[in-house]
């Protein structure tokens, strides 16, 4: 690429919980991220009972696919600058073929299913590219899935998937609008390590474990502003598993409407981050590591590397940097 020439790319998540854009531009050879666009969705909602993707979020699927479609339009971009995938809920649900359809003929954007291990690779690509990580595990928490990778030797060596995703578990074992009764709590937790049990590489991982993924990121937040150590942003942030204790207790005091009052828990995810949390516990706690390091990049930074790490030079303050974010 010449060196004065501007060249543009997005990345679309199409979660279960969240659908996110971000675009980033390349001037001089370095990339940086420009812009970044999310919509709570929730198009895992009920998938996990129903098998199919309810009208209602199909509806607002298409309405915040639209919007993306409308500024990638702005910055010029052309389809094959476009990447667009789905994740655990369309790709579980019998219907999310139909989705897409419905999105391309829409929006004229075409997005492509991940499998299991697909994802569970992006999530992988993006923390070992954001993090000094060697040898450990990357979680990676979605609304409806659970991806677990173990590395050594900066390698991904073990990976998989479990349907352990925050809206999924909440609808489970956590639907009531009222503070968690601690039973609950516990079966959740159980039903976890019996998914996980059979992982015979989980426990040997190592204690150094990346995590990422939205629920993440705001547990990070929700515990640095408890610390006193707001405005530090969650990259790089260290979640320890009793801090990560005290808030599980905290947020399950609260009813889910009143869980976003909590500094550092966005209001789109206070009914869907307490069963996160109860599940990113329970994985520190069955691979004996002491603590959470946080990253700020992604999926769509996992897929962003993928593809531009081998042939241009990435600057990941400028990647990871915020963006001016705005909803959909």
């Amino acid at each position: 690429m010449p060196s004065g020439e501007t060249r543009r790319v997005a990345v679309i998540d199409l979660g279960s919980n969240s659908f996110r854009m971000v675009v980033f531009e390349a001037k001089g050879g370095a990339w940086k991220r420009i812009d970044e666009l999310s919509e709570a969705v929730r198009i895992g909602e009920g998938v996990s009972r129903s098998g199919v993707l309810a009208e209602p979020r199909i509806e607002r699927a298409l309405r915040a696919v639209d919007a993306f479609a409308g500024v990638c339009a702005a910055y010029g971009l052309r389809e094959e600058e476009i990447d667009a995938v789905a994740t655990s809920a369309i790709r579980d649900a019998k219907n999310g073929p139909e989705l897409l359809e419905r999105l391309h003929a829409h929006t004229g954007i075409t997005a492509r299913i991940l499998s299991r291990e697909q994802e569970a690779r992006y999530g992988y690509l993006a923390a070992v590219n954001s993090t000094r990580l060697t040898d450990g595990c990357v979680l990676d928490l979605g609304g409806g899935s659970l991806q677990l990778v173990r590395v050594a030797g900066r390698l991904a060596r073990e990976s998989g998937s479990w349907r352990l995703g925050a809206v999924t578990m909440t609808e489970r074992f956590l639907s009531e609008d009222a503070p968690a009764d601690r039973g609950r709590l516990e079966e959740l937790a159980v039903h976890v390590e019996r998914k996980l049990e059979r992982v015979s590489w989980l426990p040997g991982s190592g204690p150094h474990v990346v995590g990422l993924g939205g629920t993440v990121r705001n547990l990070a937040s929700a515990a640095e502003r408890a610390a006193g150590l707001a405005g530090l942003g969650v990259h790089g942030f260290v979640l320890e598993r009793e801090a990560l204790a005290d808030l599980i207790e905290r947020l399950a005091q609260l009813s889910p409407s009143k869980r976003g009052l909590v500094p550092g828990i966005k209001q789109a995810r206070a009914d869907i981050v307490l069963a996160g949390a109860v599940v990113v516990q329970t994985v520190l706690r069955m691979c004996d590591a002491p603590a959470l390091e946080v990253t700020g990049a992604s999926l769509r930074e996992g897929i962003f590397f993928e593809r531009r790490l081998a042939h241009h030079r990435v600057d990941l303050d400028e990647v990871l940097a915020p963006s001016r974010a705005r909803a959909a």
